[in-house]
């Protein structure tokens, strides 16, 4: 894993041999005053990971009980690992990284359990209950990244494979 985002290092292979512009330079300052308010979200989805988890899993549980009664286990590790995961791309402020690091893995393999939409009814759950926990400038910092999530997942079982190779589906 690169010890910078994404975005930073292609700026930087990009400027070698050369001074960055003011503009070039935009985004680093940028990030560098939201790196208070992604730290403390980071700390805070650290602490309240689990309970965010079992709120959302209780609310998901009133509309699919069967999921949770069958895959409770496998729903708090992947939703905790998620959080583990979108918590290092929001320090990094790399989304890309997260998309690719977990999401397409993610959607692929529920896809291939047939699990896609209920996966994504639980992640609406997730969300809702980040919205009712969390200070709203994490949850600000947050929704690029849960967006995320709702794509990917959203995202029907057949079309998954193009995506992960980069391609594009003919229209009709």
């Amino acid at each position: 894993m690169p010890t910078i985002n994404l975005a930073w290092e292609e700026l930087m292979v990009q400027g070698d041999g050369r001074y960055l512009t003011d503009a070039e330079l935009k985004p680093i300052h940028q990030y560098v005053q939201t790196l208070p308010v992604r730290t403390k979200t980071y700390e805070i989805l650290r602490s309240k990971s689990g309970e965010l988890v079992k709120i959302a899993l209780k609310k998901f549980m009133l509309v699919h009980p069967d999921v949770v009664q069958q895959h409770s286990k496998r729903c708090i590790y992947d939703m905790n690992m998620t959080i583990c995961l979108m918590s290092v791309a929001l320090l990094r402020d790399d989304p890309r990284y997260f998309r690719e690091s977990l999401m397409l893995w993610l959607a692929n393999i529920l896809a291939s359990y047939q699990r896609n939409t209920a996966c994504l009814k639980a992640y609406h759950c997730l969300e809702e209950t980040m919205q009712e926990k969390l200070p709203s400038a994490c949850n600000q910092l947050l929704k690029p990244y849960m967006d995320i999530i709702m794509e990917v997942l959203d995202i029907p079982p057949k079309l998954m494979a193009t995506v992960q190779r980069g391609g594009v589906m003919p229209k009709g």
